[in-house]
């Protein structure tokens, strides 16, 4: 019977050399598991909260996403349009925050289908739930005329539509493993 090691607070308990798996594969012996030789070596793995499984959800989010970022670039200019005496550009953009409004809604869907087919993977939907919710509060904002609060949040909705899709852009698809 094996003696187990004295533990001393503070210290880690030490694993005998003959087990331990770092010093085993440092000094040559390390010990092979045979019971899967026949197995396919696993992909390599991707960092964490950086692979999705499938392509069709980080896709369509990509692709939601973008369309929403360059969404806010219209409604800024439409919006500058309007600060500088164009009046004829207000149901434009009054138009146009309902399509934003409907592109952040297919954002959250789209993070959602990302979620559910990779669970590890919560920032997408934590991130384009919370832009829903800036945007409906801009278009509140809007529609009560607070122009200066207005203004600002949809500038800030430009900054994270932005981040969103930098942020996106940097997901993979987790690809199977080639067959052998």
């Amino acid at each position: 019977m094996a003696r187990r090691p004295a533990l001393t607070p503070g210290k880690p308990a030490a694993l005998p050399p003959d087990t331990d798996p770092i010093h085993a594969q440092q000094n040559g012996t390390a010990m092979h598991d045979t019971s899967s030789a026949a197995a396919p070596a696993p992909a390599a793995a991707a960092p964490p909260g950086r692979a999705a499984a499938g392509r069709g959800p980080v896709t369509l989010l990509l692709v939601v996403a973008s369309l929403a970022c360059l969404d806010t670039l219209v409604q800024g200019l439409l919006a500058g349009m309007l600060l500088n005496g164009d009046v004829a550009s207000v149901d434009p953009h009054g138009a146009n925050a309902y399509v934003f409004e409907l592109l952040v809604f297919l954002q959250v869907v789209a993070a959602a289908l990302v979620r559910r087919h990779d669970r590890r993977l919560t920032w997408p939907l934590k991130a384009t739930v919370g832009i829903l919710v800036a945007t409906f509060t801009q278009t509140m904002l809007g529609l009560e005329g607070s122009l200066a609060a207005h203004v600002t949040l949809g500038v800030a909705l430009c900054a994270m539509e932005t981040a969103l899709v930098l942020r996106a852009f940097s997901l993979r698809a987790a690809t199977p493993p080639a067959p052998r």
